[in-house]
């Protein structure tokens, strides 16, 4: 039993580090998604939750995810900084240095209303950071961590 627990927590890990080497390096091709969209489902394998243009300035970034009937026991907001800095959100908001294990993740307390939950990323200026941020958002429930990542990548000129 301790042998099966063990290979799936390692093949969750490659598949998070999977998914986020794919936004780290641009391998996933996205159209700009608004992170104001309907809400997302979150699986154990990971899902895309699109890419975000950013000049640095984030006003109040938020993502809504559908539990579609999960037992939540707890919420995590974690993000790769120019594919190699590990950081996550505590649940004051604050961003402090993560080890990449996801047996590390601070519970942010987000709370589930009527199936969803609503993940606070960021507000306010990420411009010292803007480098390519994968953030990453997730729920622990029935024993596995469900997450999604969204890329936010610097805007480049508009040409004028």
């Amino acid at each position: 039993m301790a042998r099966i627990l063990r290979d799936e927590v390692s093949r969750m890990r490659r598949g998070f580090v999977g998914l986020v080497t794919a936004f780290a390096f641009g391998l996933v091709i996205s159209t700009a998604a608004s992170a104001q969209d309907t809400p997302h489902i979150l699986s154990s394998a990971g899902e895309s939750l699109g890419v975000l243009e950013s000049g640095g300035a984030l006003d109040d970034l938020r993502l809504t995810v559908n539990t579609s009937g999960d037992a939540v026991v707890s919420t995590h907001v974690w993000a790769v900084i120019g594919g190699s800095e590990l950081r996550q959100r505590t649940a004051n908001g604050y961003w402090v240095p993560w080890s990449g294990d996801t047996d590390d993740l601070i519970d942010n307390g987000f709370e589930t209303q009527n199936g969803l939950i609503e993940f606070k990323l960021v507000d306010g200026s990420i411009a010292a950071d803007n480098q390519g941020i994968t953030f990453v958002i997730g729920y622990r429930a029935g024993g596995a961590l469900k997450h999604g990542a969204l890329g936010v990548v610097p805007k480049t000129g508009s040409g004028s």
